[in-house]
């Protein structure tokens, strides 16, 4: 690996920021971090957990960043993305970590100047809570941190965000936008959704006799409201695709239940595929 960096800036300090800023602190990724948010809460206690070393509620404390991170919801990646990159100094990387890419990197792409090196990022990682006091820099330990560089990206941005992803544990995945929004629905946003309509399905007596399996479910569809609908509005048409091919499986299921294939060939075939071991 290469030097730590210098200055590493990010803006929005909730659960994703603040677990990113502790975990390159932590690893010595870079040796000083900086952090941006309009709640003043937020800002105390990212400083207090330690995972920025400095908070301010301007973008003015990013103009020695060599890397940006911008970690806000959807729907405003793009405008404090661009208010960013007003400030940050001439080669600086940019990279948004917004579960969903292709409209944003699209847009970005087209809207940034060229003084910028901006580069769409994922880290495949969270929990059903949300901010700065949730935070774990074990969060994103071993999970994967999808990149998704275009035809106009610099190869130095896919480089710097590759070799930041490993040193805080992170697994770099390159993906097209496109690609990452499919796939990305199937095992992110599909997930959350059937989450939600298991614990809708579910009666008031049967909740009452939950077991962990059920618990699990329950706390993913506690996730943040509002962030799940823009990312659902974002990424409609391959959450649509995902949910078609989840109704699919469930006929499936009914058709084996009501006998008209084999309930245990589909059942052991799904537990080899979901990696589970015979005996």
């Amino acid at each position: 690996m290469s030097e730590p960096l210098g200055t590493v800036g990010i803006v929005g300090t909730g659960l994703i920021g603040a677990s990113l800023g502790l975990a390159v602190r932590r690893r010595g990724a870079a040796r000083r971090v900086v952090g941006v948010d309009i709640d003043p809460q937020a800002r105390e206690t990212a400083r207090g957990i330690g995972a920025v070393d400095e908070a301010s509620d301007g973008l003015d404390v990013l103009r020695t960043a060599e890397v940006v991170v911008v970690a806000v919801p959807p729907e405003a990646v793009t405008e404090v993305a661009l208010q960013a990159a007003a400030v940050v100094p001439p080669g600086a990387v940019l990279c948004d970590v917004a579960s969903v890419k292709a409209a944003i990197v699209r847009d970005l792409d087209r809207r940034l100047p060229a003084r910028v090196r901006y580069i769409g990022g994922h880290p495949m990682a969270g929990s059903e809570g949300q901010g700065p006091h949730r935070a774990d820099a074990g969060l994103l330990a071993g999970r994967p941190f999808v990149l998704t560089p275009t035809e106009r990206t610099d190869p130095a941005a896919v480089a710097v965000m590759t070799d930041l992803a490993e040193r805080v544990g992170m697994q770099p995945v390159l993906l097209s936008p496109e690609d990452h929004d499919v796939l990305v629905a199937q095992v992110s946003h599909l997930p959350y959704l059937a989450a939600a309509a298991l614990v809708a399905a579910a009666g008031d007596r049967a909740v009452d006799v939950a077991g962990p399996t059920f618990e699990a479910f329950r706390r993913v569809a506690s996730s943040p409201v509002e962030l799940w609908v823009q990312i659902c509005r974002a990424n409609r048409e391959a959450i649509a695709d995902a949910l078609a091919r989840f109704r699919r499986e469930l006929d499936r299921l009914d058709r084996a239940l009501a006998g008209e294939e084999s309930l245990e060939t589909l059942l052991r075939r799904v537990r080899a595929r979901a990696g589970g071991a015979e005996g």
